[in-house]
C-alpha cells in the first residue's frame, strides 16, 4: 500500500460516522462532569483562592518602616538668587535636614530600603511666604510602584529674606584624619588661600575660616581635592546651606614624613631664682616624651627635646611651687614637627630657701686616698682629731643629711710635696653617697681641714 492510500484511509477513519458519534458522547460526559454541582465547585474555587491570598500574605505581609537620614536638597536656588529683585537679599534657611519618612509595602519591598532610595528636596521655584514645601520621592520606578510614603518628618522648610553680605575668608589647610602612626602630614600647598563668600549678613559675619578634611585611609598619592565648609572662631563647623556663592573645592598637596618618639628634658641647672633660694629636686612634668616628625636625615639628629625656664620668667621670683606650661613647638629645631596629642608640657618645680648646717666628723671619715706615695697623715697622739664643716643647701636637703657619710667629704692631696701642717679645702662627693638628697649639685661648703703630713 502506498503512502497516498494510507493517508486516505486515515482521513476516512477520522470522519467516519462512528468516530463522530464517539466524540459527541465524550463531550456530553465532560459537560456533565463540569456542570454537576456547579455552585459547590465555584465555592471551592473561591475558598482556594482566598486561602492562597492568606498564605501569600503570611509569607510576604504588608508592613511599615521608618527611614531616617534622607538629605534635604535645594533645587533652583541659584535661579532665585539671580533674580534682579533679590540682588541684595539672601535666604536664611531656618529648617535643616535630614528628613525621616514612614513607608508602607510588602516586607520584601521594604527590607532593603535605605535613605539612598529616596530624595527630599525644596524647590525654590515654589517659594511662598517665608516657606518652601518639602517633597520626598522614590528615586526608582520599582520603589514608587511597590512602596507608599505615608508620612514625613518635615513638610515645610522655613526661610526668611535677609540682607546679603560678601566678604573674603581665609582658607585653612584641611584636617588630616586616619594618618598612620608612623607618618606625619606636612601640607605643602593649597590652590586658594582666600575665597569670597556671599550669604545672609548675620551668617557671613560668624564665619572665621573655610577648611575641610582628608581621610588618609581612603587617599593615596600626594594630592587631592577637598570639600570646604565654614567654621566659626571657636572651630565649630557651620551649616553652609544659607550661603549663596563660594568656591567649595580646593586642591591640596602634602608630603608624608617619618616619625619617632623622643624624651623631654627639663633643664633647671642654670635657672635663676630669687636671691637666697634654689630649685629643690628634679622637676615633675608631663608628658615625658613626644612624637616628632622630620625628613629622615633631620630625624636622626634629634634625640631629645630640651626645655628650660627663661631668665626673665616672673615665676622664678616666686617662693612657692612653680607650675608652668611650655609650648613644645617653640623648642623644636627648624624642619622638625610635632605629632602628638600634647601641644605643651606641664612642669612643676619647688623653690626653697638656702640654709647652712654644721657637720662635725672625725678625721677618719675624711677621704685622703689621694695622698702621694712617701707621705702619711699624722693624727696626733690622742687619735681624736675632729673636723667641723659648714655646708650650705636647700632646707629639705639639709634636713636629710645626718652625718658626714651622706656627703663623702674628701681633700685633694695630689699636690703634696713636703711634710708639715697644711690647710686643704674640703670637697664633697655626694653623687657616690647613698643618700636621699635630691639637689646634690647645690650642696656646697667653704670649710677647710688643717692636716699634719708626715714623711713615711
Amino acid at each position: 500500500m502506498t503512502k497516498k492510500h494510507k493517508a486516505e484511509e486515515k482521513h476516512k477513519a477520522l470522519f467516519s460516522p462512528s468516530f463522530r458519534t464517539k466524540l459527541v458522547s465524550f463531550g456530553k460526559k465532560l459537560y456533565a462532569v463540569f456542570s454537576r454541582n456547579i455552585g459547590m465547585k465555584l465555592l471551592a474555587f473561591a475558598l482556594a483562592f482566598m486561602i492562597w491570598i492568606v498564605i501569600m500574605g503570611m509569607a510576604d505581609p504588608v508592613m511599615t518602616k521608618q527611614i531616617d537620614g534622607i538629605t534635604l536638597e535645594y533645587r533652583h536656588k541659584d535661579d532665585f538668587n539671580n533674580k534682579e529683585e533679590n540682588k541684595f537679599l539672601s535666604i536664611d534657611i531656618l529648617t535643616e535636614g535630614p528628613v525621616s519618612i514612614k513607608v508602607s509595602g510588602s516586607r520584601s519591598s521594604l527590607e532593603d530600603l535605605t535613605a539612598s532610595d529616596f530624595v527630599a528636596y525644596a524647590d525654590f521655584n515654589d517659594f511662598g511666604v517665608n516657606a518652601i514645601p518639602i517633597k520626598v520621592e522614590a528615586r526608582t520606578d520599582s520603589v514608587r510602584k511597590n512602596v507608599e510614603i505615608m508620612s514625613q518628618s518635615l513638610t515645610v522648610m522655613q526661610v526668611r529674606l535677609v540682607n546679603s553680605k560678601t566678604k573674603l575668608v581665609n582658607v585653612q589647610m584641611p584636617t588630616a584624619e586616619n594618618v598612620p602612626d608612623d607618618k606625619y602630614v606636612l601640607w605643602t600647598s593649597i590652590s586658594s588661600n582666600l575665597l569670597e563668600i556671599t550669604g545672609p549678613e548675620e551668617v557671613v559675619d560668624k564665619i572665621s575660616v573655610l577648611s575641610g578634611k582628608v581621610d588618609f585611609s581612603r587617599t593615596s598619592g600626594t594630592s587631592t581635592y577637598v570639600s570646604l565648609v565654614p567654621y566659626d572662631k571657636d572651630g565649630n563647623e557651620m551649616d553652609d546651606s544659607s550661603l549663596d556663592t563660594y568656591q567649595k573645592i580646593v586642591q591640596v598637596e602634602w608630603e608624608l614624613l617619618p616619625t619617632k618618639d623622643v624624651p623631654i628634658v627639663i633643664d633647671t641647672r642654670d635657672t635663676p631664682v630669687a636671691e637666697g633660694y634654689g630649685i629643690y629636686g628634679d622637676p615633675i612634668f608631663s608628658p615625658v616624651e613626644v612624637r616628632i616628625a622630620a625628613s629622615p636625615g633631620m630625624l636622626r639628629t634629634v634625640n631629645e627635646i630640651k626645655i628650660s625656664f627663661e631668665s626673665e620668667d616672673p615665676l622664678l621670683k616666686s617662693l612657692k611651687p612653680i607650675a608652668k606650661d611650655f609650648e613644645i613647638k617653640k623648642y623644636l629645631p627648624e624642619g622638625v614637627y610635632l605629632k602628638s596629642e600634647h601641644s605643651s608640657v606641664s612642669v612643676n618645680v619647688t623653690v626653697e630657701k638656702f640654709e647652712t648646717k654644721e657637720i662635725t666628723f672625725s678625721l677618719d671619715e675624711l677621704d685622703t686616698s689621694t695622698m702621694p706615695n712617701g707621705f702619711v697623715l699624722h693624727q696626733g697622739e690622742s687619735g681624736e682629731t675632729t673636723i667641723t664643716m659648714v655646708i650650705r643647701g636647700l632646707e629639705s636637703d639639709l634636713a636629710a643629711i645626718r652625718s658626714a657619710s651622706d656627703l663623702n667629704p674628701y681633700v685633694d692631696l695630689r699636690n703634696v710635696t713636703k711634710a708639715g701642717t697644711q690647710t686643704f679645702p674640703i670637697k664633697l662627693n655626694i653623687s657616690s653617697a647613698n643618700t636621699t638628697i635630691k639637689s646634690k649639685d647645690v650642696i656646697t661648703t667653704d670649710s677647710e681641714a688643717s692636716l699634719t703630713i708626715a714623711e713615711q
